[in-house]
């Protein structure tokens, strides 16, 4: 008979029958010790029994994971950015032969222009335009609630800062194309930025052209001040000698000569204008309807007059004397009548003045041309030193008109806008936001990650309870003894 030994039990006395250790079973087992790498002897297939021994886990991560993705894609504010493509051609346009900007940019040039025009896409004078044109100040999304008491100016500077920090700029090597985006909370309000931001643009794009040519035009403005001057005194000087010497003969001949004979050419033309303006009074007065040919007015009537009376003549014809059409249309003929006489009588009074004021004319300059009189003065020398004041003024006078008309060319320079700057693609709405990405893939790359996240921890968990047994001493078995 088998008898197990208890460890805390006492032992039993001998006996008669000696006893001896079972065949095969020695007589105390040792503590079995873990080989020197636990990891030695681990398979897949236990891996796949530790995940599922913790299943739960590996299922509520993925469900946690699921749920973040989900919160994240519902909870956070969703970024819109719409785009809107430039083109910055450095090459402008020459509107005007000798213009006060150079056209020879080529090549590293070309690209530094187009790299300031960049800069000046993202420039503070074109965000605070976009600031003031939109009223961002008033917006919340681009000034905090803690700064709603705060003064216009740092509102401003606010609204400043964070549409600089949504705004992006960028170009393509090679191209000059750039792209302008701008992200916002809306659809709506990322395109409309994002247009008032290229707008804005252009105008302090053509501004910078403008300003620097009317600085130019006021530099030489304050120039013209002093050759004004010197151009008045050399004209007075020459006039002053006129006056003193008694010189008013010009360089062509004297003047009494040349008073003669402008004023007979006058006497000429006025007495072909008399002579017109007798014949087209005669004309009128004669009653020959001369004066449809001057008055559309008067022609207009007389078709209508014309039109009335065959519509009256008509109605005459089918209706009786007394019919209320046939009397409504004399009664439009009349009137229709009434105005070409007061039309022709306009006509005829305003011949009439034309005539008299004719006359008028040519009996002055016919006075003027028989008391003309003219005297010629015969100082050689007087002559020749007018001629130099002449010369002077002339000189004073051509280098001050070359300066006024180049501030003028310039200030009319400052209008113009040369600028190849185009707009290729307007900013429209986006559809989708940009920023989180959509709920539905937020939820399942969530789900993925944390059923990962479940699946590491399902294992590292198996793996710690396996070393925990693997490495726990074991207590020595006693042996088992059978009689002998």
């Amino acid at each position: 008979m088998y008898q197990s030994l208890k460890p805390d039990a006492a032992a039993p006395q001998p006996s008669a029958v000696p006893l001896r250790a079972v065949e095969g079973t020695p007589a105390a087992t040792a503590p079995k010790r873990p080989g020197p790498n636990p990891l030695a002897g681990i398979t897949p297939f236990m891996i796949i029994g530790w995940v599922r021994r913790f299943w739960i886990v590996v299922v509520v991560l993925a469900v946690l994971g699921a749920l973040a993705g989900y919160a994240a894609g519902t909870l956070i504010p969703p970024r819109y950015t719409s785009y809107s493509d430039i083109l910055l051609d450095p090459n402008d346009l020459q509107l005007v032969a000798d213009d006060l900007y150079t056209r020879v940019a080529q090549g590293e040039a070309q690209l530094i222009d187009v790299e300031s025009k960049m800069r000046i896409l993202s420039s503070i004078s074109v965000l605070g335009r976009v600031v003031d044109q939109l009223d961002l100040t008033q917006d919340p999304e681009f000034v905090d609630a803690d700064n709603a008491s705060a003064s216009a100016d740092d509102k401003r500077i606010a609204a400043v800062r964070t549409l600089g920090d949504r705004v992006r700029v960028s170009r393509e090597e090679r191209s000059y194309v750039v792209t302008t985006s701008v992200w916002a909370n809306t659809p709506e309000k990322s395109a409309a930025i994002t247009d008032a931001v290229v707008n804005a643009f252009l105008i302090e794009l053509a501004a910078v052209e403008s300003d620097g040519a009317r600085n130019a035009s006021d530099a030489l403005n304050q120039r013209l001040a002093e050759l004004r001057n010197d151009a008045a005194k050399a004209e007075g000087a020459v006039v002053d000698y006129r006056r003193e010497h008694g010189l008013p003969a010009t360089g062509d001949g004297q003047l009494s000569t040349q008073t003669a004979v402008q004023i007979n050419t006058q006497v000429d033309t006025a007495r072909e204008t008399l002579i017109a303006a007798e014949a087209r009074y005669a004309a009128l007065t004669s009653g020959t309807g001369g004066g449809s040919q001057e008055s559309e007015t008067l022609s207009k009537l007389r078709t209508e007059y014309a039109t009335a009376k065959q519509k009256a003549d008509a109605l005459a014809a089918t209706l009786g004397p007394r019919h209320p059409s046939l009397a409504t249309a004399r009664a439009e003929q009349t009137a229709l009548q009434g105005e070409i006489d007061q039309e022709v009588s306009r006509i005829v009074e305003a011949a009439r003045i034309d005539l008299q004021r004719a006359r008028d004319v040519f009996d002055q300059l016919s006075n003027a041309a028989g008391t003309q009189l003219g005297s010629v003065f015969s100082d050689e020398q007087a002559q020749l030193e007018l001629r130099q004041l002449e010369r002077t003024a002339t000189s004073t006078v051509a280098i001050y008109e070359a300066y006024l008309t180049r501030a003028q060319q310039v200030a009319e320079r400052s209008q113009l806008n040369t600028s190849k700057v185009r707009v290729i693609s307007p900013a429209m709405a986006p559809i989708a936001r940009s920023y989180p990405p959509r709920t539905a893939l937020l939820a399942a790359g969530g789900l993925v990650g944390g059923l990962l996240a479940g699946l590491a921890l399902a294992a590292g968990l198996g793996f710690l309870q396996y070393l925990f047994l693997t490495t726990r001493p074991r207590p020595a078995a006693p042996p088992r003894m059978r009689a002998a």
